[in-house]
């Protein structure tokens, strides 16, 4: 396996070499997109970011829009006494969500990297098109040109929309799979919150590549700071924010994250105070994910929903592309539509609000994206961090990771679950399809599977087609996605039964492609189709 991804390393720094003359793409008004690059060297990040020497106008816009919606949110919040419970919770998750004060320096919100205009992913072109992670919060400062200049993870941003929906992570011994959990690795398991999607906000602001705080505390004592804090104490009670903070408060929250080793918690408090703070912090995500699961994010207002309902019709080429995501495409095996196959009419809904994931884990034989930052983060930083120690040597594990205890939180069950770890390598959540098109603009390109390898659902539909079938090549080669494919980064756990020899015709590809796009929420139906409850058929 080493000596495969040396080689096809060679190979992308050959094709590299070449490509580097070309001139940029202008894909998206003034974004403009350059060929593939190993660890995306040809692009300074920092300087695209917001008051960089050449600020991506993408990245104007959303931070733009993540401030004016902060701005109305705190405005509504002087009035949250007047609301129900639902909509204080609701509202303060979503104020939350939006605070870009949060973060060690000012400038990343959990909204950076979930834009309610792409589906709640990342909300750039420049980014998704060649880093494929987005930025992180936390520039860094002695990289050496053209080193990574920001620090960046090893996978893109999944969608928070739907998550809500995941269960608590559980292993079913009678069909060998674990179900439920959030983030690509289901680390996120709910088992001691009850709540997935509560959990999974409790990780990026203390990941060192993404908000990057040293302690869950500063998240808190931030927070205590902000005109929505009498929102955390009408909700949770007065004892929110009774902390005795340190007089170093401050400092040590203006420091970015990870703690020293020796010292795990370096907000110093008491016992009974940690435990407030505990506490508080849970009570904020539990927050977050009951706004994640409102209709503000989870809508389930897609044309594919209005369709179910009987109040829209797919065209012909949606309609086949529906019998094909049911059928010869086996995309319903793990993307649930809700239709049952193998019947006498397999587009019979049997539900009516599918989510178009059953929250398993797969290895689908994605290549490592060698255009990710994160490969060439492998020396200390400033603040004497470095995020990959193994530099190019790094195999994703995905699921295996987390199981066998190498992952991004601890395993909680290792009594029961870290002995099948093996079984799990390389393998990754399957994410829900809904809102997999929701782009602002027709050009506007987004980044699809765990580490952002593909960029449109043309090659996503072409790999599950193909990606077993047609040649290997080395990634930036002539042909790469559409006549070969690189090799899978971890081969042992491969799925070949269900993908990448489908045998399916360019315009059936199309096809689907055309039915996945009746999955973006916001599809307006006239008024007078809507007076009668949709009902299961």
């Amino acid at each position: 396996m080493k000596q495969t991804r040396l080689l096809a390393l060679a190979g992308a720094c050959a094709t590299v070499a070449a490509v580097m003359s070309l001139p940029y793409r202008i894909v998206h008004g003034q974004t403009v997109i350059p060929p593939f690059s190993v660890c995306s060297r040809n692009i300074d990040a920092l300087s695209l970011l917001p008051g960089g020497a050449h600020e991506d106008p993408e990245v104007a816009t959303a931070f733009s829009f993540i401030n004016l919606t902060e701005t109305s949110l705190i405005q509504q919040v002087g009035q949250a006494s007047s609301l129900d419970q639902y909509h204080q919770i609701t509202l303060l998750g979503k104020t939350e969500i939006y605070d870009i004060t949060l973060s060690p320096n000012n400038n990343i919100a959990c909204a950076t990297c979930h834009a309610p205009y792409t589906g709640f992913r990342g909300s750039t072109s420049i980014f998704n098109a060649t880093t494929a992670s987005q930025a992180g919060g936390i520039p860094i400062t002695n990289a050496v040109p053209p080193e990574p200049n920001v620090r960046f993870g090893p996978r893109n941003p999944q969608t928070y929309a739907y998550a809500p929906f995941s269960p608590i992570l559980h292993y079913n011994a009678t069909q060998n799979s674990f179900y439920g959990g959030n983030f690509w690795d289901m680390r996120a398991t709910g088992i001691r919150l009850g709540n997935p999607a509560a959990e999974q906000a409790q990780g990026p602001p203390v990941n060192p590549v993404e908000m990057g705080n040293i302690d869950t505390a500063c998240v808190v004592w931030k927070a205590s700071l902000r005109p929505y804090a009498s929102l955390i104490t009408l909700i949770w009670g007065a004892q929110s924010f009774a902390i005795s903070w340190p007089p170093n408060v401050a400092t040590v929250c203006a420091t970015p994250g990870p703690p020293p080793a020796n010292d795990p918690l370096p907000v110093h408090l008491s016992d009974v105070d940690r435990g407030t703070s505990n506490s508080t912090y849970d009570h904020m995500t539990m927050s977050m994910a009951s706004y994640e699961s409102s209709p503000d994010v989870s809508a389930f207002s897609s044309k594919f929903d209005a369709f179910l309902a009987g109040n829209a019709t797919l065209t012909a080429t949606e309609q086949a592309g529906y019998a094909l995501f049911n059928g010869r495409g086996h995309c319903n095996q793990c993307h649930l539509s809700g239709t049952a196959v193998n019947t006498p009419n397999t587009l019979v809904a049997a539900d009516v609000a599918p989510l178009f994931t059953d929250f398993t884990a797969n290895n689908i034989g994605l290549p490592p994206n060698l255009a990710l930052p994160y490969y060439c983060e492998s020396t200390p930083d400033q603040f004497g961090y470095t995020a990959n120690p193994q530099g190019f040597a790094f195999i994703d594990l995905g699921l295996g990771g987390f199981l066998n205890g190498t992952g991004a939180a601890p395993n909680p069950n290792t009594l029961q679950w870290k002995q099948l770890a093996p079984l799990f390598n390389g393998t990754f959540q399957t994410a829900t399809l809904r809102n997999v098109d929701k782009r602002p603009t027709p050009t506007f390109i987004k980044e699809y599977m765990h580490n952002g390898y593909l960029k449109s659902l043309q090659e996503v539909v072409h790999f599950y087609n193909t990606s077993q079938a047609l040649p290997r090549c080395a990634q930036g080669s002539p042909g790469e996605k559409v006549t070969c494919w690189p090799a899978p980064e971890y081969p042992a756990t491969l799925n070949t039964t269900q993908l990448g020899n489908l045998g399916l015709t360019s315009t059936e590809e199309a096809e689907i492609v055309a039915f996945l796009q009746t999955l973006t929420d916001g599809f307006v139906t006239s008024p007078s189709t809507l007076a009668v409850p949709a009902k299961k058929r």
